[in-house]
């Protein structure tokens, strides 16, 4: 891809990313804040333009970008697909951890 093919992307949708012209330990690059994931991310230019648009754009999650899965109910089920009630429900509980 082409750097300023990215960078136009990334000001169509202005509302998800920001980004700024910038390097990182002297290597020149693009600076990328994914707002949804609340990450921000380094690409070299040498990466821009070895990576497609969407792979730019998944290295932007950060591993961020999963679906919630819960076993409340006796089974897995994505959360995503529960009603209001039985989210609230999930919110209510109290969460233990081992440490």
């Amino acid at each position: 891809m082409q750097k300023q093919d990215f960078i136009a992307y990334l000001k169509e949708n202005d509302d998800n990313y920001e980004f700024a012209e910038a390097p990182h330990e002297g290597v020149a690059g693009v600076f990328v804040k994914n707002n949804m994931y609340e990450t921000e991310t380094h690409f070299a230019d040498t990466v821009i333009q070895d990576l497609a648009l969407e792979e730019l754009i998944q290295a932007t999650h950060q591993g961020k970008n999963i679906e919630h899965m819960t076993r409340v109910t006796g089974y897995f089920s994505k959360v995503s697909k529960w009603n209001k009630g039985k989210k609230g429900e999930l919110k209510d509980r109290h969460r233990v951890s081992e440490v």
